[in-house]
């Protein structure tokens, strides 16, 4: 009898273990799923990532790269101006965020390495946004522009062609750098999945009407 009354408690217990662990786990799955992760910097606003997409209202979480093509794979992004003191009901231009690079890291998720990193030069301007008398809801406070995943120089590497098996997929995680009107620094980065293919095309990706911007630039040489 005192047997069977010691293992019903072990048995409470392991089962308690098992929950949490579950628990654990749901949490993890969770974040990793997530659009962005992250906003960092000494400003008065952060910016966040509202996700990724193919053309402007649709979000995706992967974009096709194919090795055969001699363009590079880029993706929309939608970057959020957000004031980082919830109380404040203004914003003024000192508060606009002009990005000044992003950097690409790619990472295979079977492992081994990949090209890169990949830092891109550029000159967006994501806006603080305006409020309203009758709303303190910022609007017009982002920015739609293209991001490169996957440099065309970067489809020659041999980790990306055969004999590596293909289809395979990396994550590309972007981290997004600038600076606002006072000169203090604002960072977000945010992950999205890349398929390297052969055979077919890469995803297309349409952001006319965005944000203007310069013609994407030649990545720099990583530091």
């Amino acid at each position: 009898m005192s047997g069977r009354l010691s293992r019903r408690p072990l048995r409470a217990r392991r089962a308690r273990v098992r929950a949490v662990l579950a628990l654990l786990a749901v949490t993890a799955l969770l974040h990793g799923c997530e659009g962005s992760s992250g906003q960092s910097g000494s400003a008065f606003v952060f910016l966040s990532i509202d996700g990724f997409s193919l053309s402007a209202g649709t979000l995706t979480a992967s974009v096709n790269s194919s090795i055969d093509t001699g363009t590079s794979t880029q993706v929309c992004v939608t970057l959020r101006n957000n004031l980082k003191n919830p109380t404040v009901t203004g914003t003024n231009a000192l508060d606009n965020v002009i990005i000044e690079s992003y950097t690409v890291t790619l990472t295979a998720l079977s492992g081994g390495g990949l090209p890169g990193p990949f830092t891109f030069g550029t000159a967006v301007i994501v806006p603080a946004g305006t409020t309203s008398a009758t709303s303190p809801v910022l609007t017009g406070n982002t920015a739609i522009f293209p991001v490169i995943l996957v440099p065309s120089s970067a489809k020659l590497d041999p980790r990306v062609r055969p004999p590596t098996p293909l289809p395979f997929n990396a994550t590309a995680e972007v981290t997004f750098r600038g600076r606002d009107g006072r000169g203090n620094s604002v960072e977000t980065e945010g992950a999205i999945t890349v398929v390297f293919l052969t055979g077919g095309e890469d995803s297309e990706a349409n952001c006319a009407g965005t944000t203007p911007e310069p013609p994407p630039p030649e990545p720099e040489p990583p530091a």
